[in-house]
């Protein structure tokens, strides 16, 4: 596949196969990165206020980047879909 998804269709397949096996678990916990986290990352601790990971009770976790190469913490909207 591409690198970027040019139909709608590419980016449910890009989506359903990077992000799949989120579907179902379940979130044990929600923190920031620690100072130690973020230098495995690359990151400057002092300079990430974002930096967090969401882990989940199979101890798999997800830390939002700013982008896919991981040039620094990202930010994660929650919201709702009706």
């Amino acid at each position: 596949m591409p690198r970027t998804a040019t139909t709608y269709a590419d980016k449910q397949q890009y989506v359903k196969r990077d992000f799949g096996s989120l579907v179902g678990k379940t979130i044990k916990q929600v923190r920031p990165l620690t100072e130690q986290e973020c230098e495995q990352m690359g990151w400057e601790f002092q300079y990430e206020d974002y930096a967090m990971v969401i882990i989940f009770t199979d101890n798999t976790c997800v830390i939002p980047s700013q982008d896919p190469e991981g040039n620094g913490a990202g930010f994660l909207f929650v919201d709702r879909v009706e």
